[in-house]
């Protein structure tokens, strides 16, 4: 890897890093979720510091060609964020769903209690 491109993933990467502290500090994106994207970012770097690492693993793991494992370290990353997100999705339309049940219990409780009170009226 040439020092420019290794430069550049650098800046590259800190930038992010800093993008996503600023999401996390504005409450635009909780802590939580950012952890992921923390960690590619520190990767990069680690990567972008250490690529003699990068192609050890690749060749570690019998990968023939450096540039192969990291496309397939991305694509492998990439689906553990769409699976994250998925879970994330499943939970929240679940609270939805029971969400909208007890309102509609409410709504069909306050509806009886202002039956009973205006028959109580005449």
């Amino acid at each position: 890897m040439s020092l420019t491109l290794r430069v550049l993933l650098i800046v590259f990467s800190a930038l992010f890093l800093m993008m996503i502290f600023h999401l996390v500090a504005k409450g635009r994106l909780q802590l939580k979720y950012s952890l992921l994207w923390m960690a590619l970012g520190v990767l990069l770097i680690v990567a972008a510091i250490f690529p003699g690492a990068v192609s050890w693993l690749s060749s570690a793991l019998g990968v023939g060609l450096t540039s192969n494992f990291v496309f397939l370290s991305g694509i492998v990353f990439l689906m553990g964020l769409c699976l994250s997100l998925s879970v994330i999705v499943s939970w929240q339309a679940r609270d939805i769903r029971s969400l909208v049940q007890r309102l509609a219990l409410l709504e069909k409780d306050l509806d009886l209690r202002n039956e009973d009170v205006g028959d109580r009226r005449h």
